[in-house]
């Protein structure tokens, strides 16, 4: 019961955030500033506590590897898949496609159907998760949108002024080390990530059009299909080629029907992309794995 009341939690506040657009209190256009603050204030404030509170372990950076390989690789196919419908398409499918939101959706699952070992596994695959998708997808997906030729060093510039991959990279670090920051900036740090939560959720509420255009919905249709096609894969690459441990297995196979990343709209607004198609995509994401994640937990064991 636990579990549903967490999920139909989120799915309030998208839905809390679409009223209050419905209402006219917040506009469509507000969805950039809420998406600013989430993505360079509050998500950053929130990896800080995360990252204070998990002892990173070497022995298991091989799930991140294989998070990092997944996500590059759905950036990858919908790169090649949507080759047809030019750059801002291709753009759009790096940045959408290929995220999962662990923090905000898998832990409340996992840690109730597994436990503590199942949370180490799922912020372990968060790590490489948040690295290809902030920053190999964002710097990618924003140099497709922008219509600019390929070039390392642009690729490097937009990479390291992403506030969210900065960040999981000198936590990374400080974790591999065992440096925890002082404790004021810890305070500081929770108080300002306590409302991350809220405002993803309240920002995609603000950014979602439920009555989109036929041309959206076949244009969204075709990018699901592509993210679950590569979902499907590495399930299956998962249970065939990698040496992973069952345990591992399971919670990874669950981790993959995890909802697309909260991030991944706003990194779309900052493109200059459809929010709209984006934000329907999050929503829909959501809704299928409130199904599909404790179904696949309890069939796997």
């Amino acid at each position: 019961m636990d579990l549903v009341l967490k999920a139909a939690t989120l799915v309030a506040i998208i839905a809390l955030g679409y009223l209050v657009k419905r209402l006219g209190w917040l506009q469509g256009a507000d969805f950039r500033v809420l998406s600013t603050i989430a993505l360079r204030i509050t998500l950053p404030c929130a990896l800080i506590v995360g990252f204070d509170k998990f002892e990173i372990q070497p022995s298991l950076l091989w799930l991140s590897l294989f998070a990092f390989v997944t996500v590059v690789a759905g950036q990858v196919i919908s790169w090649v898949v949507e080759r047809r419908w030019g750059l801002r398409a291709q753009a759009f499918g790096v940045l959408n496609v290929s995220s999962f939101n662990i923090g905000l959706f898998v832990i409340p699952y996992l840690g109730a159907f597994l436990g503590p070992e199942a949370i180490v596994i799922a912020s372990m695959f968060d790590v490489g998760n948040a690295l290809s998708a902030a920053g190999v997808g964002y710097a990618w997906g924003l140099g497709l949108a922008a219509g600019r030729k390929p070039s390392i060093l642009k690729f490097l510039n937009t990479l390291l002024h992403s506030p969210v991959f900065m960040t999981y990279l000198v936590l990374l670090l400080l974790g591999l080390f065992r440096i925890h920051l002082p404790g004021p900036v810890l305070g500081f740090a929770a108080t300002v990530g306590a409302a991350n939560t809220f405002i993803a959720m309240f920002m995609i509420g603000i950014g979602l059009e439920i009555v989109l255009d036929r041309r959206s919905y076949v244009v969204a249709a075709r990018y699901l299909a592509t993210r679950y096609a590569v979902v499907a894969l590495a399930a299956i690459a998962l249970w065939v080629l990698v040496p992973f441990s069952h345990m591992e297995k399971v919670v990874l196979t669950a981790v993959l029907v995890a909802p697309m990343a909260a991030m991944s709209s706003g990194f779309t607004a900052e493109a200059d992309l459809d929010v709209s198609v984006s934000t329907f995509m999050t929503t829909f994401t959501v809704l299928v794995a409130i199904v599909a994640m404790p179904a696949l937990l309890l069939a796997l064991g």
